[in-house]
């Protein structure tokens, strides 16, 4: 018996050597599209109660799918009180290594909730994530392809040792789509119309739905390009579903991006969104976790960034961008993160990548759970779908409106980002009386809830209800 369970032992070792060598091969390679699905769907395979993968409704300009993976408790369904996380990879098809990272992340994510990671565990049960690793396909295919047409003949023997050895070194073939439009330039311009109706007293500022069906129905982009199927499909998964926080990731520099990317003149300037301190502190969460982020050196050669973070239109203008159209479109907060210098970086240089980035990519999607959330209930403990979530916060014994709404799901839950302070809550819907509390806000590392605060909006009588609509059709007049 002893020199069986030796045996075995001396087998599981070496089984365990050999995985441990073939990840490690994978981690320095490079994925084409289908090799991408691959590792989604082994991971889906090894960790089938926690995972759900899905299509977006329209592909590529080429065809090529979509795909998001889904990591929760509960993955196929929404559930009360649970927030949505997103991440975004490989937008500009050039830029990949977001791309390889998050096919890591859910690697990591799988193995980690399998082997009892307490912290990962935590974070899968309470958050319901979804990561697309690629955005544009086609265009990393494009990159690819134009590399190795330009290599010198013997220089690798196959395209697979290329992209590990090499890379690809051209600044901008492969960055747009195969319509050769820049998907982070053809989004809805929000900026454009937030910017006039801020000369309103009583405006609209949030879930611009309206204008966007405007912008698309126009059929071109403020760089009078035609919208993009990748575009059109993704702003749609972005307005259906109820994500809470998000990031894209890029290559071209090493900073956090935060909104608004555009200014109102379309200037370099600071442009700050009425979220500003709460996006700044979103921003350090993921540069503080990245040491060379954070580093104020000049990272790649060019600019400064304190901290490791920027507002988007005092680094550089950008009309028509996917992170305000998440904050103008949505109840979602996004960042845009750019994770290095180099845009196609050797595959071998991707575990480097990993090191330096696997616990801010962690630690961001942990501020899912800042701030508050809550059910909004009518008298009859019926959910209020799309009530007004209207905040005011106390600043030097004055209470200040932040001049951005949220909205409650069709359950009635609703969830709010806020950072560390005194806030007012007020909660509207017509035919229905307001209702206002008050809450402190202390977050805490790594908590996976949010301060509760529910409300029960008790039905507005007639007389009142009329009021209000004339109130509301006189304010909407001036």
């Amino acid at each position: 018996m002893g020199s069986i369970s030796l045996y075995l032992v001396n087998i599981i070792l070496i089984s365990s050597h050999i995985l441990l060598s073939i990840g490690q091969e994978q981690n320095e390679n490079h994925h084409n599209t289908q090799q991408m699905f691959d590792v989604l769907d082994r991971v889906h395979a090894k960790c089938p109660e926690i995972t759900y993968i899905y299509d977006l409704p329209l592909e590529s300009v080429q065809k090529r799918p979509l795909r998001v993976i889904v990591f929760s408790d509960n993955p196929k369904h929404h559930e009360l009180l649970e927030p949505e996380f997103k991440y975004v990879g490989n937008m500009h098809g050039n830029e990949v290594v977001g791309r390889e990272l998050i096919l890591t992340l859910a690697e990591y994510l799988c193995h980690e909730y399998k082997k009892g990671n307490e912290q990962i565990k935590k974070l899968v049960d309470n958050t319901r994530i979804h990561l697309m690793p690629a955005m544009n396909p086609d265009g990393w295919e494009i990159a690819v392809q134009h590399a190795w047409n330009i290599s010198k003949p013997d220089q690798f023997k196959d395209i697979e040792t290329m992209l590990k050895e090499h890379g690809t070194i051209d600044w901008t073939v492969g960055r747009a789509n195969a319509n050769g439009v820049d998907l982070n330039r053809n989004f809805p311009d929000l900026d454009e119309f937030i910017y006039a109706y801020n000369h309103d007293a009583n405006h609209r500022n949030n879930h611009l739905n309206f204008e966007t069906f405007v912008a698309l129905t126009s059929k071109k982009d403020c760089h009078n390009k035609p919208y993009q199927p990748e575009t059109v499909t993704v702003a749609f998964w972005i307005m259906k579903n109820p994500f809470v926080l998000s990031a894209n990731l890029h290559n071209g520099d090493i900073v956090a991006n935060y909104p608004y990317d555009d200014s109102a003149n379309h200037l370099r300037m600071y442009s700050p969104s009425p979220d500003d301190q709460l996006f700044q502190q979103l921003a350090e969460s993921y540069s503080h976790a990245n040491s060379n982020m954070e580093s104020p050196k000049k990272a790649c050669g060019t600019d400064v960034f304190p901290e490791g973070i920027t507002n988007g239109a005092a680094w550089y203008p950008v009309c028509g961008g996917m992170q305000d159209f998440n904050y103008l479109a949505s109840n979602c907060f996004e960042l845009t993160l750019e994770l290095g210098c180099r845009k196609f970086p050797p595959g071998k240089d991707l575990p480097h990548f990993w090191n330096e980035n696997k616990n801010a990519l962690i630690n961001f999607m942990w501020q899912t759970h800042v701030g508050i959330k809550g059910i909004i209930n009518n008298e009859d403990g019926e959910p209020i779908f799309n009530a007004t979530i209207k905040v005011y916060q106390l600043v030097n014994d004055n209470w200040e409106y932040i001049d951005h709404d949220m909205t409650s799901n069709p359950d009635g839950d609703y969830y709010r980002l806020l950072a560390d302070g005194t806030y007012g809550i007020k909660v509207t819907k017509p035919g229905y009386e307001s209702q206002i509390q008050y809450v402190d806000i202390h977050n805490k590392e790594h908590q996976t809830n949010a301060q509760r605060l529910d409300f029960t909006l008790q039905s507005a009588s007639s007389e009142q209800f009329n009021l209000q609509r004339m109130f509301r059709n006189y304010m909407n007049k001036y």
